[in-house]
């Protein structure tokens, strides 16, 4: 039988009985799918509505919670504004009017001119002053209080639709109201209402929900003292809101539908930790209701024990909470919004359809559409089984022949012929295969080249490091470097002062800018300036000044530079013979160690990195030898920048942290502490700098 024959029945063996069965599996999986998209869309909007209700529940908490910080600062404003002129001499320049006034012109006396959206005739040029019925005006306190107009029109312009009334009443019954209007009830005394009565119990600011004498509206009211500087009452300071700028159920009803309650809720203290009442509602405004119907708080009752208890819970800790809730027979969805200083809240309540009025839409929607991508995978089935029949006859015949000599090139390339070639007939996909394969060959030949290359460019750089740290009296030396590419520009040496008698010894630590190839030959570079300059016997100053002119004459186009500090342990480095000599290029400052006063001291100084400026001179520092127990540390900046996978720095806390805690143990456990922390900080994210480390001990004597 030929091949092409075994490949076109091979191919339908292969082809037709998993396609078939795919076929199966995709409509039942299908199904399947189309239920759990359903089901977790249905989810999703769900729990996307709830949070949407919350956000702006959250926000209309806050808009409430500035808007009652404003008016109570508004209504301190006015009590000190209004002890101002209680205790001062008499305004004659602004003339007061009475209620009377108001009544007997039949809304607004000449000159006056309305405001247009006041349920009563009102006036912002002037303020009403009125008194209970069988008392007579006081001339003086009237003019006094009729200075405090400026203030009420600054309060109104302030406030805006939050400001219904602003008023100020005197112990006598005496009562300056702003906008002005006509006389209140018969009745009227400000020294009855709740508002007069909270603010002289609380000796502060107090809220109150009441129904508004001149308008028959639903206020929420607040009020303060006026006390004189002796402590003597003066009057008392109020100011109404509607009840309906503070309770916005409009803004929830045009997004949520009706049904909607907002209310302001607290504990009811004397009922138990779990009792809530209601202290504010638009329901509190009823037919049944006048002006002086004392209001009182209405007890809140939940269907559901528990959720009553998480709501009670809530305000007590004064914490946001969104739970499901009954009521009245209805479920609602409740967001509750705390005052941050008063045991009470926003709490709202959205009915449960409401919200899940989206999903159910949307749980309809995808299983309709479930079907008819299932009609479409039935039909797309069955054409794909005949088309397969008929492809792989067409299929067994193109790819023979192809694939034949292509296997045939791939053998002799596994086998080291990177010469080899596959032949490239027609301009099918198995052409483009066979062009890619030619042009793989020698793209692979380039880089094992390549990789031979970084392989020895890493030898050598790893021979040009210490292969291991130098014997000084008295002093235990580690150094290593871990490169981010197979080479880097990271550098440290170890430079023995030969001749000088002392046992002194150049520790060197150096960063040229970037990473790879390109550093790693500039720090070749430094390196072999910095030994080279050391035939002079110069200090580290002179050193590096010497090996900045020679660098910058090379580089200096380049923009590349390369970090230093060079440390000189003069004497041996131990004190009190020995001491430290440094000069730095820009590098980070080496740190020390204390263990006997648990300090960390830094070796500063200024200097330019190399190849910066050429005739740059640097300075030389000094210090006093390390002490017994002291340790010395150099780094790159590769340590403290280093990050773990959220982008967090590893910085130079964590660092000292490390020294401080293993600051007993040998220089080779500091230094392996170190790396291992840092790599223990990035929890495996990749290193996109070098991190060179040299640890230097003073022995315990």
């Amino acid at each position: 039988m030929r091949i092409r024959t075994k490949l076109l029945l091979i191919l339908l063996v292969l082809a037709v009985p998993p396609l078939v069965a795919i076929s199966f599996y995709a409509l039942r999986e299908g199904r399947l799918l189309g239920d759990e998209l359903a089901e977790r869309a249905a989810l999703s909007y769900r729990h996307a509505a709830e949070q949407e209700l919350g956000l702006m529940v959250d926000l209309i908490g806050e808009d409430l919670n500035d808007n009652r910080r404003l008016m109570e600062l508004s209504v301190a404003l006015l009590a000190q504004e209004a002890r101002t002129a209680l205790s001062g001499p008499a305004d004659t320049a602004t003339p007061a009017r009475t209620a009377e006034e108001f009544d007997a012109a039949g809304g607004l006396p000449p000159g006056l001119a309305p405001l247009p959206d006041y349920p009563v005739p009102s006036t912002a040029q002037a303020l009403s002053l009125s008194h209970p019925r069988g008392t007579a005006l006081a001339k003086g306190k009237a003019d006094r209080l009729a200075g405090l107009l400026p203030t009420m029109e600054l309060l109104r312009a302030k406030l805006t639709d939050n400001m219904l009334w602003a008023y100020v009443a005197l112990p006598d019954g005496l009562m300056a109201s702003f906008p002005g209007h006509g006389r209140l009830p018969e009745t009227y005394d400000p020294r009855q209402r709740s508002w007069y009565k909270e603010a002289l119990a609380r000796k502060e600011a107090a809220w109150s929900i009441l129904v508004d004498a001149s308008t028959g509206r639903l206020t929420a009211t607040v009020s303060t003292p006026v006390t004189a500087a002796d402590g003597r009452l003066l009057g008392v300071a109020a100011i109404d809101a509607p009840l309906e700028a503070m309770l916005p159920e409009s803004d929830l009803s045009r997004r949520w539908g009706t049904g909607v309650k907002a209310l302001l809720v607290r504990r009811d203290e004397a009922a138990g930790d779990r009792a809530l009442e209601v202290i504010g509602s638009q329901n509190f405004l009823s037919t049944a209701l006048t002006w002086n119907t004392p209001l009182a708080p209405e007890p809140f009752a939940a269907s559901d024990p528990a959720a009553a208890g998480r709501l009670a819970a809530a305000i007590a800790s004064k914490k946001p909470v969104q739970l499901a809730m009954a009521l009245d027979g209805q479920d609602f969805f409740a967001v509750f919004k705390p005052f941050p200083d008063t045991p009470a809240g926003l709490l709202v309540l959205v009915p449960r359809e409401a919200v899940l009025r989206q999903a159910d839409t949307a749980e309809a929607a995808i299983l309709a559409r479930t079907q008819g991508m299932l009609t479409v995978v039935v039909a797309a089935s069955l054409l794909a089984v005949a088309g397969a029949v008929v492809l792989a006859s067409f299929g067994a015949r193109a790819v023979t022949k192809p694939v034949t000599a292509l296997c045939q090139a791939a053998g002799k390339l596994a086998q080291g012929d990177l010469d080899s070639r596959a032949p490239v007939t027609g301009r099918d996909e198995l052409a483009h295969l066979a062009m890619t394969f030619n042009a793989m060959a020698p793209k692979l030949a380039e880089r094992l080249r390549l990789k031979q290359d970084m392989l020895l460019a890493m030898e050598v750089q790893q021979n040009l490091l210490p292969n291991a740290p130098p014997t000084l009296a008295g002093l235990d030396i580690a150094g290593s470097t871990r490169f981010c590419d197979e080479t880097g520009g990271d550098y440290f040496d170890f430079l023995t002062i030969e001749g000088d008698g002392q046992g002194g010894l150049d520790v060197i630590v150096g960063d040229a800018t970037g990473h790879g190839i390109a550093a790693a030959l500039f720090m070749a570079t430094g390196r072999a300036l910095l030994r080279g300059g050391r035939a002079g016997r110069a200090d580290p100053a002179g050193l590096i000044s010497l090996a900045n002119a020679l660098l910058c004459r090379d580089t200096m186009d380049s923009g590349r530079f390369l970090t230093l500090f060079y440390l000189r342990l003069a004497g041996g480095g131990l004190a009190p013979a020995g001491h430290l000599e440094w000069a730095r290029a820009g590098h980070d400052p080496a740190l020390i160690y204390d263990p006997a006063t648990d300090t960390f001291g830094e070796l500063m100084g200024p200097g330019l990195p190399l190849g910066v400026l050429p005739d740059y001179a640097y300075e030389g520092q000094s210090h006093p030898g390390l002490k017994p127990g002291q340790v010395l540390a150099l780094g790159t900046d590769g340590i403290w920048e280093a990050r773990n996978p959220a982008g967090e720095m590893y910085g130079k806390d964590r660092f000292r942290a490390v020294i401080r805690a293993h600051a007993m143990s040998p220089a080779g456990d500091i230094l392996a502490a170190a790396h291992k922390d840092v790599a223990d900080f990035q929890a495996g994210a990749p290193r996109d700098d070098d991190i060179t480390l040299v640890i230097v001990k003073a022995d315990i004597a």
